[in-house]
């Protein structure tokens, strides 16, 4: 009995449905594998194209400011919409930065780590193209090793001395 039905649908979808598809959901235009090639830009040209791209410009921003003033006169006139002040109104001042309650404890705010604050770009450009700076480390300084022997050079007697090896210091046991 149910195959009486497959063959009518099959008729139906092939001879019906198919065309209607095909009229409603058109192919589309890339399959996701093609690379765009190019992009036309909307750069005016002549002085025509420029004035028509500010005259649609400020056609744009006309249709703004009549939509604020349509909303405003409805909000005039319907006070009970308004509420405090108008959607659109002009700001006097600054209102007050709300502050956000956040945690405090542990690590929070140090992910860059401790310490260190951030450079402006104005101090990058100081450290960039202003004076050179000598590092400041231990290791650029070297000191010079002492004259021990009294000849006024330093030489490997004077290290022998320091190690306590030529007549320098004598080692003595300690008793504890």
């Amino acid at each position: 009995m149910v195959r009486q039905y497959v063959g009518a649908a099959q008729f139906v979808g092939e001879k019906i449905i198919k065309p209607i598809a095909k009229k409603i959901f058109k192919k589309q235009k890339t399959t996701g594998t093609e690379v765009i090639d190019k992009v036309k830009p909307n750069v005016p040209v002549t002085k025509l194209d420029k004035a028509k791209s500010n005259l649609d410009l400020q056609i744009q921003k006309t249709k703004a400011v009549g939509a604020k003033l349509k909303q405003t006169l409805f909000e005039k006139q319907n006070p009970e919409f308004k509420g405090k002040e108008f959607t659109f109104s002009p700001r006097v001042g600054r209102s007050a930065k709300v502050s956000e309650k956040k945690a405090k404890g542990g690590r929070v705010g140090l992910k860059r780590g401790t310490g260190l604050k951030r450079k402006s770009n104005v101090q990058k450009i100081q450290e960039a193209f202003g004076p050179k700076q000598k590092p400041q480390s231990r290791m650029t300084r070297k000191k010079k090793f002492p004259d021990l022997t009294g000849d006024g050079k330093v030489t490997f007697a004077d290290i022998l001395k320091g190690r306590g090896v030529i007549n320098g210091k004598k080692k003595t046991k300690r008793f504890v």
